[in-house]
């Protein structure tokens, strides 16, 4: 299991993409944390889950995967160690961008932020495990964060990226919600990294 984990983070770490992902989310989120420490939290969520989209799905953009899965039978495995190297992502990009909101006084704001990103990216990963398809998924998060949390919602407690931002302050229902809508899609990728690789 460690070798997996170490080969997933390696593999992350060594594609120019990831670095240039890592780089991009960090840069929007710290630019928004000079505004306001809650933008900030919200950007590195988003970073979170996007850098986890961008890490993971590389496997199935390169068709990687399947060299993956034939080096390690246990599919389940792969997704562990895909949720950890993403989670590991997720709280260095929450950590680096949000040197202003720290420098401002705000370190329990910035400690609980840095704590709740690996879980925004380990949803991330399960749902890349189910999506597959990059663009799509940070497409249809555009488009569920614009409509179904702000519009509809109005980013209050329940879904996932308002139950981030609001864990990220500190509430501890929000969190919840979050560690909830994690792991509701665990059975989901579960399923879906037992599908064909073929599509």
């Amino acid at each position: 299991m460690i070798a997996v984990v170490r080969s997933e983070l390696y593999r992350s770490v060594s594609i120019m993409s990831s670095w240039l992902a890592l780089i991009g989310f960090a840069f929007m989120a710290a630019l928004f944390g000079w505004f306001s420490r809650e933008a900030w939290s919200l950007f590195a969520g988003l970073g979170a889950f996007g850098i986890a989209v961008t890490v993971t799905a590389q496997h199935f953009q390169h068709r990687t995967m399947v060299l993956v899965y034939l080096n390690h039978p246990h599919r389940w495995r792969v997704l562990i160690a895909q949720c950890l190297s993403a989670a590991v992502l997720g709280t260095v990009l929450a950590a680096v961008s949000g040197v202003a909101v720290l420098l401002d006084d705000n370190a329990a704001h910035y400690r609980s932020t840095v704590l709740v990103a690996p879980v925004m990216a380990v949803f991330g990963t399960l749902c890349t495990a189910v999506v597959r398809r990059p663009l799509w998924l940070l497409g249809g998060v555009f488009a569920w964060l614009l409509f179904a949390e702000g519009i509809i919602n109005r980013m209050a407690i329940g879904l996932p990226f308002a139950s981030f931002a609001m864990a990220s302050a500190g509430n501890t229902k929000a969190l919840l919600f979050l560690l909830a809508w994690t792991a509701a899609a665990v059975p989901v990728a579960l399923w879906a990294i037992h599908r064909d690789l073929s599509d």
